[in-house]
């Protein structure tokens, strides 16, 4: 073609976009957290370190990341239009797999905290106090899975209506693993919620 004549405009490919920087970093430092703190436990939880114990826990790490990162899009989002429904409180961001890992470091020192108080103290008592969560079962499932793993409270109910869960606790307080929870956006205290 001449050099004087030219394309119009609106007949030009269009060039790709150069992709973001980062972007696939991004995407891999999911799996990689989860693969991470997958194999941390196995490995603490080995009777002995090996290289046979730390290939196994690798390979199992990155089967338990590899479940992790496909089923995150449906455990860690809701659906809906994210506008809060009449006199419902503004719905919070849902709490992506990133955000839970500080509260996840801390379920197994719960978990011995708890279970070092029952065999001590015993399991009667407690209280059940209200929680809110994010609307969408999404949400609510993962709250109620999370809440649940550690001996010292558990989920006996839930009202999606009112975005809430009735969670029984052998001690009145929120342990640190249920406030990491809440610091993760996973939970809230309903009354500073609706607030």
């Amino acid at each position: 073609m001449p050099a004087h004549t030219r394309m119009p405009a609106h007949t030009r490919t269009p060039r790709p976009r150069p992709r973001a920087p980062g972007r696939a970093a991004r995407r891999a430092a999911g799996p990689l957290a989860w693969w991470a703190v997958l194999l941390a436990l196995y490995l603490a939880l080995a009777s002995t370190l090996s290289l046979t114990q730390i290939t196994v826990g690798a390979a199992a790490a990155a089967a338990g990341a590899a479940a992790a990162a496909a089923a995150g899009p449906a455990l860690f989002t809701s659906g809906g239009s994210g506008e809060p429904a009449a006199g419902r409180a503004p719905r919070r961001r849902p709490a992506t797999p990133a955000r839970l890992l500080p509260a996840l470091a801390r379920l197994p020192g719960q978990v011995v905290a708890d279970t070092a108080r029952i065999i001590v103290r015993g399991a009667a008592g407690g209280d059940w106090t209200p929680l809110a969560v994010a609307p969408g079962r999404a949400d609510r499932g993962t709250a109620t899975l999370l809440i649940s793993a550690a001996p010292g409270t558990y989920v006996g109910g839930v009202d999606p209506e009112r975005e809430l869960l009735r969670v029984h606790r052998l001690v009145p307080d929120p342990s640190p693993y249920e406030r990491s929870l809440r610091r993760a956006g996973l939970v809230a205290d309903p009354a500073r919620e609706r607030s």
